[in-house]
């Protein structure tokens, strides 16, 4: 079960779960790393920043047999302070497209959720998202 609030270390501030900013300081409650899991192989690869995922990254990173579906670059997931969320885009050029949760992703991009699942296609390349603690 999800807790009811998060208090924001630097200024003791305690804040509604659904408020994305403290409510005093406005520092984002955003997550300062993400971890994908290739389904297929178990391997992860950690992020404390924004970063790209093509081709290479799916065979050598995941060794995930299905990287040849993936184009040189696929997506991008970009920490969005705008919008205080890991955000996952579709890299322009890429052929096949990027899903989450199934859904292919519009121009905009998808916020990531804890357990959520990016995937090239509907099957293939399937990463889990999780969240670590802050």
């Amino acid at each position: 079960m999800a807790p009811a609030t998060w208090t924001w270390p630097q200024d003791g501030t305690e804040n509604p779960a659904a408020e994305r900013r403290c409510l005093v300081c406005r520092h984002p409650n955003l997550p300062r790393v993400v971890v994908l899991r290739a389904a297929a192989t178990g391997r992860e690869a950690v992020l404390t920043e924004s970063a790209k995922f093509g081709r290479a990254v799916f065979a050598h990173r995941f060794a995930d047999p299905d990287a040849v579906f993936a184009s040189e670059l696929q997506f991008e997931i970009v920490r969005d302070e705008a919008r205080v969320a890991w955000v996952v885009r579709q890299r322009p050029g890429a052929v096949n497209p990027t899903c989450y949760n199934g859904t292919p992703i519009g121009p905009a991009g998808v916020e990531l959720a804890d357990g959520g699942v990016i995937s090239v296609s509907k099957a293939k390349l399937r990463l889990q998202v999780r969240f670590k603690k802050n």
